[in-house]
């Protein structure tokens, strides 16, 4: 049997409580989105046609209000479904029309929301970011599991920040994923370097001849390549006030996380057409040799990235993830390949609704071609 027809109907399930939804309720379901993202938290949102119980209305009924637990799975009737999203309700919207239904919207957010609860100035002494992060969900009741970032530093300060503002800044400085992991471990907070190298979400076709023989057909997608942003070089410059030095930390090709299926590096096309480039980063404070390469090799990475950017639209496909690794094939021969997932977006449309179905997009980078 062809494997895209034998994925013909989509199916949800959605819990609330750890109970599925009745099927009073799933009848006037309109449209589930689930929004990834790497480095923020995961957001839901449910919208009810309401139109039909004018005198029971969603917005009255305590099940469906703040704090109530959210879950929900994405998949086909022919196969099993995965979870996509776990969280809980922080807000609701009714949306009116003239003429029109009455719309009830849940929208959800899973447990980095709660590292937006308030504003803290303190200092840590003496810690790895790593460790910083632990504490962090563990003083919020999450768990994390974190790559170990090495360096201790002398000081850092959260300046009247939310620990979500504070957490988000470090894991932009070091390239890290702050995210969770929705399919596999929907109760931990992941902290770790892009996995570049990983084992692939699923692979993605695109089949200009419509034969319906791919994986996952690839309905659209706009995919550019730039060397704006690429250098063959980083390097990271600070100073040693007790041993009176400088501190310089350097960064190259070499140090790339993986050319993820590419035969050329974003580097290597930069220095092939303009030759060796480097960028100086001084306005982060560094206070060690092993910081500063750190620093260095992590800004390399992530400017390689840049170099080839998808923003594509595929048959749904619930085991696509942020942080995670989707294969390209069949776009080109310069295009094809590994691409690290920085957003995806999950959206199914009930079947009364016009273009209904379930559809999944995506955001990927590749640092080589």
């Amino acid at each position: 049997m062809n494997p895209v027809a034998a994925q013909s109907v989509p199916k949800y399930i959605v819990k609330l409580n750890g109970t599925e939804l009745p099927q009073t309720d799933a009848a006037h379901l309109q449209q589930i989105v689930v929004d990834l993202r790497r480095q923020a938290p995961a957001s839901c949102e449910i919208q009810f046609n309401n139109h039909a119980q004018e005198t029971d209305t969603y917005d009255t009924r305590d099940d469906l209000g703040p704090g109530t637990e959210v879950e929900v799975s994405l998949g086909y009737e022919s196969g099993e479904t995965k979870k996509v999203f776990t969280g809980e309700i922080v807000g609701t919207q009714v949306k009116l029309a003239e003429n029109g239904p009455r719309i009830y919207v849940l929208r959800a957010f899973d447990g980095l929301h709660k590292l937006t609860r308030g504003r803290k100035t303190r200092t840590f002494l003496q810690q790895k970011f790593s460790d910083i992060f632990r504490q962090i969900v563990q003083e919020r009741g999450l768990s994390g599991k974190a790559d170990d970032t090495s360096f201790v530093r002398e000081y850092v300060v959260q300046h009247n920040q939310t620990d979500l503002d504070f957490m988000r800044g470090v894991a932009s400085w070091l390239d890290f994923d702050l995210s969770i992991d929705h399919l596999n471990d929907p109760r931990t907070v992941r902290f770790r370097k892009p996995d570049v190298g990983g084992a692939p979400q699923g692979t993605i076709t695109y089949d200009n001849a419509n034969t319906a023989n791919a994986e996952a057909p690839l309905r659209r997608m706009d995919v550019r390549q730039s060397l704006g942003r690429v250098v063959s070089e980083v390097v990271v410059r600070g100073w040693d006030p007790a041993q009176k030095k400088e501190i310089v930390g350097t960064a190259t090709q070499s140090h790339l996380y993986g050319t993820m299926d590419g035969a050329t590096s974003a580097p290597a096309a930069v220095s092939a057409s303009w030759g060796e480039t480097e960028r100086q980063i001084v306005d982060y404070k560094v206070f060690s040799q092993q910081e500063a390469d750190m620093i260095a090799r992590t800004k390399l990475n992530e400017y390689a990235r840049s170099f080839i950017r998808a923003d594509a639209e595929v048959q749904g496909n619930p085991a696509l993830g942020a942080g995670g690794v989707v294969k390209i094939q069949n776009v080109g021969q310069r295009f094809d390949g590994s691409y690290l997932l920085d957003q995806v977006t999950h959206i199914f449309t009930s079947k009364v609704q016009s273009g209904g179905g379930y559809t999944t997009r995506f955001v990927g980078e590749r640092c080589a071609w």
